[in-house]
């Protein structure tokens, strides 16, 4: 019986993860009258017919899962994930990493390759303000991933040229997020090593699960083909009101940098 209870309950959490990205559209059906009069942002301008759905776009846009893609060390891959309905595609340039972007790519490459819907976003460790911002420019980046040890005070310097992705190492604990509020546009957390990055393993999900962070953040570390699920269960729960978009990186590769197109297309799919 107990087995039995526990059967039960784990399917009930698999119909919330599946029934949740549909509840804004039931919830503005079932409560319309009440949506499209009072909390409707346009209701003094009947003339634009409205009717709430400015106050669905905003819940949908909560329920709604991002992929960034990180580790890109080939255009003609770059290009086909971007087709994919990746939104952030994530170049390396921390010479340490077995995916250093620079390694196969130059600056040249990477500022050609003009994606419309996909921000290129550069991935720095502890690297200096002032070349970081030139390899930026040079590259034409759109959003820059601090993964070291950087400060506040780095963050605001970087943040003033470029959208700044703030990545934070989980161990045991919520790591303090609250000194970045202001001089960071993104959270992203990660699996706490002595790396900076590329663990190829999970932190546990659940220290994160109950926290608002009141900014949209990007879960990462060892994200697998595996995870769908339990990335939807996280996105039902608390913490996923601001859970943005999944960083996917060496559990979607043949080998360091070589990504597997239709893996990472698979993956994608699951949560059109």
């Amino acid at each position: 019986m107990k087995n039995q209870g526990l059967g039960i309950f784990f399917y009930l959490l698999y119909l919330l993860a599946m029934v949740s990205p549909l509840m804004p559209i039931i919830e503005y059906h079932a409560n319309f009258n009440y949506i499209a009069t009072k909390l409707c942002e346009n209701k003094d301008r009947p003339y634009l017919e409205c009717n709430g759905k400015c106050y669905l776009q905003k819940q949908l846009k909560q329920t709604k899962m991002e992929f960034k893609v990180c580790g890109i060390t080939n255009i003609n891959q770059a290009e086909a994930i971007s087709s994919q309905g990746a939104q952030f595609i994530g170049f390396i340039f921390y010479p340490s990493s077995k995916r250093y972007a620079l390694s196969s790519l130059s600056l040249e490459d990477i500022a050609a390759f003009k994606p419309t819907n996909t921000k290129k976003v550069g991935v720095f460790v502890n690297e200096t303000t002032e070349k970081l911002i030139d390899i930026a420019t040079k590259a034409g980046l759109d959003m820059i991933q601090l993964h070291g040890d950087e400060d506040a005070s780095y963050c605001a310097t970087i943040q003033a040229a470029f959208p700044v992705i703030k990545v934070f190492r989980v161990s045991k604990t919520i790591p303090d997020f609250a000194l970045f509020e202001n001089v960071a546009s993104y959270y992203l957390f990660d699996t706490d090593s002595a790396l900076y990055g590329g663990t190829g393993q999970h932190f546990n999900w659940e220290i994160i699960k109950k926290t608002r962070f009141n900014k949209p953040f990007f879960l990462s570390g060892g994200i697998g083909i595996n995870d769908v699920h339990g990335i939807q269960v996280l996105k039902a729960a608390n913490a996923g009101k601001d859970l943005m978009a999944v960083d996917l990186n060496s559990k979607f590769e043949t080998s360091p940098g070589n990504k597997n197109i239709e893996l990472i297309k698979t993956f994608i799919n699951e949560f059109i």
